[in-house]
């Protein structure tokens, strides 16, 4: 049963893919992704990422109130679409060459990629047609010399640089060590003090695309892009629309205290807004009707 620090009548939505079959058989990487992913739903920090593999299974399981102990029948009699099983195909090739390709790189070798994906089917082709050509030699359009250079050149492998694929392999564990360390924090204070350090500068800087062009930018980036680009916007909100006063920004996003009674008084911290719900509303005609209003 989920536990009572994710109070609330409705149980969350989790997100695509995640089930109980996925949540057994996932991975570090994945559970982390996942605990992030609930996170950023959740608009608060519900879950932590901290913990062994088998923790983070349990906060998840915990969470979307999910039984690890039987897979629901649904999962053994009901085959999958074909778009999850499409899906499904693609995300494990996909775990299954990102870790050749790590496995290679340690072990100081060098990684080999084909040129295009379809250049086994044309392989496969070239070579179903040779008996054919070869008894008709007036039917075929290229020349023997022709021919050769295009087996020749569709055979070729792109070799990734040596250097340059143990700098990709340290990015692999860098940018998930990085995202991490951001979405440790989640106050108010903390995300304002990572922008003024240079952290988040840093992190777009090391994998984001260069100058803003397209294609230029880590693999990875786009999962985590969001992140970033969330604590840039309301850093903006305190050095824009704030003109860089913190005083008046720390405290127009002070959630006023109820005049209850309570065991503890609360943080101050505990009581500021969240600052997702914070740049989400930015651009909302209330928002600026209300800070116009606190400047008089």
């Amino acid at each position: 049963m989920p536990s009572s620090e994710f109070n609330g009548t409705e149980l969350p939505i989790p997100p695509d893919g995640l089930t109980v079959a996925s949540l057994i058989s996932a991975k570090g990487a994945q559970l982390r992704f996942w605990i992030i992913q609930a996170n950023e739903a959740a608009e608060k920090k519900v879950l932590k990422l901290s913990g062994t593999v088998d923790q983070q299974r349990t906060k998840l399981a915990e969470y979307y109130n999910f039984d690890l102990t039987v897979i629901p029948r649904a999962y053994e009699a009901t085959a999958p679409t074909i778009d999850e099983s499409i899906r499904d195909r693609q995300w494990a090739d996909f775990v299954k060459l990102g870790a050749e390709w790590k496995s290679t790189l340690a072990a100081g070798g060098v990684f080999n990629l084909l040129t295009t994906p379809s250049e086994k089917l044309f392989l496969f082709f070239r070579q179903n047609q040779t008996p054919f050509n070869t008894a008709h030699p007036a039917d075929n359009d290229l020349s023997p010399s022709s021919s050769a250079v295009n087996s020749t050149s569709h055979n070729n492998n792109i070799n990734i640089p040596h250097e340059n694929a143990r700098h990709a392999a340290a990015l692999l564990d860098d940018l998930s060590r990085d995202i991490e360390g951001l979405s440790r924090c989640e106050g108010l204070r903390d995300i304002i003090q990572q922008v003024e350090s240079g952290e988040v500068a840093r992190i777009r800087e090391r994998y984001g695309p260069s100058d803003g062009r397209r294609g230029t930018a880590d693999p990875s980036w786009s999962k985590y892009k969001n992140i970033v680009s969330k604590r840039e916007r309301l850093y903006r909100i305190l050095s824009e629309d704030f003109k860089g006063d913190k005083d008046r920004f720390f405290s127009f996003f002070t959630v006023p205290q109820m005049p209850k009674k309570r065991k503890r008084m609360v943080e101050d911290e505990d009581r500021l807004r969240s600052f997702r719900k914070i740049v989400d509303t930015r651009e909302k005609p209330e928002f600026k009707t209300v800070l116009n209003q606190t400047k008089n």
